[in-house]
């Protein structure tokens, strides 16, 4: 059973966001509550500019993952811009109903997703 847990975190993918253009991001908790004292869970990101607001983004990802059987929790925002020309990406800012993500760890979970970018950001600075 465990492995079968495993796998469906393993399933998501630990980044989707627009191909280019600034938008907000959310980074989100994603875990298994199966009641051992060993939390399993990885960081996700996603962003778009599809969602007027944070929670748009979120809510877009909460009812695919809960069907899965895994638990959520945002934990924070901010935006992003992606220049893919540049091979540039810079986080920044905050959400204000999340609050501002840990953009040091969006930022390693971006960095892996697009390895042959050169310039990939983060400041708090920017709303």
């Amino acid at each position: 059973m465990a492995g079968t847990m495993h796998a469906k975190l393993d399933a998501i993918p630990d980044v989707e966001i627009d191909e280019s253009g600034v938008f907000k991001y959310v980074l989100i908790k994603l875990y298994i509550d199966d009641g051992s004292a060993d939390e399993k869970f990885k960081l996700i990101v996603r962003g778009n500019g599809r969602g007027e607001f944070h929670a748009d983004i979120y809510e877009e990802l909460y009812d695919r993952v809960r069907a899965l059987g895994l638990d959520t929790e945002c934990v924070g925002g901010g935006r992003i811009q992606h220049d893919p020309h540049q091979k540039k990406i810079h986080i920044y800012g905050y959400s204000q109903g999340y609050g501002r993500a840990d953009h040091a760890k969006a930022k390693a979970l971006l960095t892996t997703a697009f390895p042959h970018y050169t310039d990939i950001t983060w400041s708090n600075d920017g709303y």
